[in-house]
């Protein structure tokens, strides 16, 4: 690791300790039980560091610095469990009627209403009932009742409905759709039916995070006003003020070909292109004594304000702490220094502040397209030298798109299987047209109030907005567009990630080391890729959402009789979600491999035996606890082995 010079970084050396104490607690010790023994060994560990400081002899350097490393990354699994602790909330298995309060306006859907709501209180107790604090947030869905006035942001609600921890079924779909809730703080989900729920109030108690969202929604509502065409208003909303609900899936299908999908959230970005924008305005402020201060100042404090009024978000509170940081290290330090050192600390606070971060997907890809531009802009820069002034942007243009599509692809290839062949272009494109909507937007929102003039910046507005949708559609329809179902594992991701580190090693100082281990690592992926291509022949059989599917790589099949009863390959298998069994017999009961028991069936497992040889009963998820814990009791008491799906998704058999 020599030849990886940010590596030399000390805040960049406990950063990398802090996330992997974070992900090893994540995936070995997630138990919130453990925290006291961590607690203890990083306090044996502090003391350690502090004697081996003291001693202040050069030959134990390295002792103490791996000291310190571990320090930090015991430390990293006491935040990560404590913050977990937070999330995590043991609900009960039966109705009850909670108290709470919605943290965002409602989103439709199909049939229900949708909004993250913090549970307040929960009532307990029958004879004495009384209100127990819970303090979580949940997704609640509920069916719109027209006897109650439509909900929206900062409403109490109460509500009867049965809370049930978000479960994963990451074997089934490739997504762990838990652990992304518990990762955004999400601690259960519930549905509330008409006549369960009841408005009780509007809360006047407001977060500042939460002024902030009320701010942003005034700002959407000043653009709906402008009476955009309607991709080009959902754009705007995403590009700006990182509003994503007015997106259609066609419009995210179109921005994901033509590889710039981070135009739609706001990432760093976009905060580069204020901050330019900025600068502009706040050039001659150079002049004056101490100017550079004081654009330096007034650029932090803008910066803040434009965070403000999109709402806080986690991306934009992330790129704007970087830029502030790296404002600040560029007045104190060589600029050389202040790229590492602000993507170093803003990666440092943002774990201090929430450890679950490192999980997010959006969090991960902006700090290692950041440092993916640090190592590899000035290395392609480097090598092509043209004179041209006009040129030299393009070429900047394409090596700035290049070098973070490089440090990306290892995670894009990880979580979406795709990779967008013709992302050079298209961000050659996107890059100017979204630095003119910015500062059109900008202008607009001071001067649309004004006749004739409002009118035509809108309008002008209105068509860029147009012409980069249109473009970004035109991008998709090229033949081959985007290559597709390429998903590489969490190893063979890692690989790929070691590959382009140490190749970046041998290009930037010709290291022969360097480029032996990314040859070594390639040699691996390839060995890796070989065998998971093998391993995902097989033919899976899943019961999972109260159907019965196969299942071979990527490739989903749901089964359907109207027997309910299926033969796949040689397993006899039984749907049991209505009450078609109930006091039927037979001479001869059939054989069933598996019994897979819904919502909906209302027999005993007695009666089941009347009519099948049971080998074993899969119990589904959305059953009611007091009715499936008679079952089980049955299932125990018959010598029927059972298996509970009520803490997974799915249940996945090799066929």
């Amino acid at each position: 690791m020599g030849n990886l010079h940010f590596m030399s970084y000390p805040l960049f050396r406990l950063t990398v300790a802090l996330a992997i104490g974070i992900f090893l607690s994540d995936t070995f010790w997630n138990d919130i039980s453990i925290l006291p023994v961590l607690k203890g060994v990083f306090i044996f560990l502090t003391i350690v560091a502090c004697g081996l400081y003291t001693l202040s002899i050069y030959r134990y350097r390295m002792l103490f610095g791996l000291v310190v490393f571990a320090c930090f990354s015991v430390f990293g699994s006491i935040l990560y469990l404590y913050n977990r602790s937070l999330i995590v909330y043991d609900w009960s298995d039966e109705e009850q009627i909670y108290i709470g309060r919605l943290t965002e306006n409602p989103v439709p859907k199909k049939k229900t209403m949708k909004a993250v709501v913090e549970v307040t209180q929960v009532k307990t107790g029958d004879t004495l009932p009384e209100w127990k604090a819970v303090n979580r947030k949940i997704i609640l869905y509920w069916m719109p009742d027209t006897t109650q006035q439509p909900l929206t942001y900062g409403d109490e609600i109460c509500f009867r409905a049965q809370i049930s921890r978000p479960v994963s079924d990451a074997d089934f779909t490739g997504f762990d759709y838990g652990r992304y809730l518990e990762n955004k703080g999400i601690s259960g989900t519930a549905i509330a039916f008409i006549g369960n729920w009841t408005s009780i109030g509007k809360s006047d108690v407001y977060s500042f995070r939460e002024r902030a969202v009320l701010v942003r929604d005034r700002i959407v509502d000043i653009y709906r006003s402008w009476g955009l065409e309607k991709d080009a208003f959902a754009v705007l909303s995403a590009l700006t003020i990182g509003d994503t609900k007015g997106l259609t899936q066609e419009l995210r299908d179109a921005y994901n070909a033509a590889g710039t999908s981070h135009v739609l959230s706001l990432s760093g970005l976009h905060i580069g292109i204020i901050a330019m924008i900025i600068s502009l305005f706040l050039l001659p402020l150079r002049y004056l004594k101490g100017g550079r201060w004081l654009i330096s100042g007034c650029a932090m404090v803008l910066l803040w304000g434009f965070a403000f009024f999109s709402g806080l978000s986690a991306s934009v509170i992330r790129a704007v702490l970087m830029f502030s940081i790296y404002i600040v290290a560029s007045v104190f330090t060589e600029s050389r220094f202040s790229g590492f050192s602000s993507l170093s600390f803003a990666a440092f606070l943002m774990l201090l502040y929430q450890p679950l971060y490192l999980f997010d997907v959006s969090f991960q890809l902006s700090y290692v397209a950041v440092l993916s531009i640090l190592l590899f802009y000035p290395l392609i820069v480097r090598k092509v030298q043209v004179k041209s002034r006009w040129l030299r942007y393009v070429i900047s243009a394409l090596a700035l798109s290049l070098s973070a599509q490089l440090g990306t692809l290892p995670f894009i290839l990880h979580y979406f299987g795709v990779f967008p062949t013709y992302f050079l272009i298209a961000n050659l494109i996107v890059t100017p047209l979204s630095t003119f909507i910015l500062f059109m937007a900008m202008v607009s929102l001071c001067l649309s109030w004004i006749p004739i003039l409002g009118t035509w910046i809108i309008v002008s507005l209105n068509f860029a907005l147009q012409m980069l949708n249109g473009i970004m559609e035109w991008i998709q329809q090229w033949s081959g567009s985007q290559v597709s179902s390429v998903y590489l594992t969490s190893l063979q991701a890692f690989l790929l990630v070691v590959f382009i580190l140490f190749f970046w090693a041998y290009c930037f100082n010709k290291s022969v080391r360097g480029l032996l281990v990314s040859l070594l690592s390639l040699d691996v992926l390839f060995m890796s890729c070989l065998y998971e291509y093998k391993r995902q022949n097989c033919d899976y059989l899943f019961f999972t959402r109260a159907g019965i599917y196969t299942k071979r790589s990527r490739e989903i099949v749901q089964h359907s009789t109207s027997s309910n009863i299926f033969k796949i390959k040689n397993l006899q298998i039984v749907l049991l979600n209505d009450d078609r069994w109930k006091n039927k017999t037979s001479d001869k009961p059939l054989h069933v491999d598996y019994a897979y028991i819904c919502k909906g069936y209302r027999g005993t497992i007695k009666d089941l035996s009347n009519v099948f040889r049971l080998q074993q009963i899969i119990f589904d998820s959305s059953m009611n606890a007091t009715y499936k814990s008679r079952l089980v009791e049955e299932c125990i008491r018959l010598d029927i082995p059972y298996i509970d799906m009520s803490s997974k998704g799915s249940y996945g058999v090799l066929l």
